[in-house]
């Protein structure tokens, strides 16, 4: 076995072991499982077990595919703030997608107060939550549906937006030949051009 592949092998082994007993259900676990979660699907180091992914949920993970692809979307959707909120108050993905507009830097925004998502500010945040609720029912619908594609919209760019200048960031510092070079600037040139673009366009 290669150092690369026995280094991987324990990596899953350690998760594993970590996560025998999973035991979860969507969008009850901690932003930390979410994120084992991703990054075992997306490195597909459970194939070093001779398992698929649905396997692996079932057999070590002791969840279905769907719940840990659900988990997944979560953290993708939302961030790793809306897994200490589902846990304190018992919100749903769907009601936390109604009220999401109202987060912002790992706080939530009720009545002109910021209450920092912590499991410390549990009562605050549950007593916003309701009352955020509320607030979202007696809203025009089309408005608060608009509001929330929106805050979807802006979640997912932002966070694709700096996974982009990491993965470039990563790239530029590896010692990339001469022709993966020239590929790497050709990418970062488009990126920028594209940008410049729809700036111009919001701008109009």
């Amino acid at each position: 076995m290669k150092d690369k592949d026995r280094e991987n092998a324990l990596d899953l082994g350690t998760w594993l072991g970590r996560r025998q007993a999973f035991s979860l259900v969507a969008g009850r676990c901690s932003a930390a499982d979410a994120q084992c979660l991703r990054e075992l699907r997306e490195s597909r180091k459970y194939k070093l077990a001779g398992l698929t992914w649905e396997e692996c949920c079932k057999q070590r993970a002791g969840i279905g595919r769907s719940t840990a692809d659900e988990i997944i979307r979560n953290l993708d959707e939302f961030g790793p703030d809306y897994f200490v909120m589902t846990q304190v108050t018992g919100i749903s993905a769907k009601e936390y997608r109604r009220i999401h507009g109202s987060v912002s830097h790992h706080a939530l925004l009720c009545a002109g107060e910021e209450i920092p998502i912590a499991v410390e500010n549990a009562p605050r945040l549950v007593a916003a939550v309701e009352a955020l609720r509320r607030e979202a029912a007696n809203a025009p619908a089309a408005a608060s549906d608009t509001a929330a594609e929106a805050a979807r919209c802006f979640a997912r760019a932002e966070r694709a937006a700096q996974t982009a200048l990491a993965e470039f960031d990563k790239l530029r510092l590896m010692p990339l030949d001469l022709g993966d070079r020239m590929r790497l600037q050709s990418a970062i040139g488009e990126t920028a051009g594209k940008l410049a673009l729809l700036d111009i366009q919001v701008k109009i």
